[in-house]
């Protein structure tokens, strides 16, 4: 039975990315997306591809380098706390294997 499953995840966007190799820190930001899913499973994995084509269009349209979401190694899940459910109810909505549109998704990043 389909069920709306919120994904969640952290990246670096490409300000994060420069200011932590010039100074070592290690800011990130983080966003998610509702995936329409038979389980939590393939909502995580829709969710991971969905996060690497996001990451890789910041870094098309905001820098000169190629980035990898899934090689960064960033953390994911499906957000099960009521209050951050919630606060999310204005994120997009897809299905497994429907992308998004990555400029709207990208507003939040």
């Amino acid at each position: 039975m389909l069920a709306r499953r919120l994904f969640r995840f952290g990246f670096e966007n490409t300000a994060e990315v420069r200011a932590n190799t010039r100074d070592g820190t290690d800011y990130e930001s983080s966003t998610g997306i509702w995936i329409m899913s038979d389980s939590d499973e393939a909502a995580l994995e829709w969710g991971k591809t969905i996060a690497e084509r996001l990451v890789s269009y910041l870094f098309e349209h905001e820098s000169d380098f190629a980035y990898s979401w899934a090689e960064a190694r960033f953390a994911h899940w499906i957000e099960k706390d009521p209050s951050a459910l919630a606060a999310a109810s204005y994120l997009p909505v897809v299905t497994i294997g429907e992308m998004p549109n990555l400029a709207v998704l990208a507003e939040d990043a």
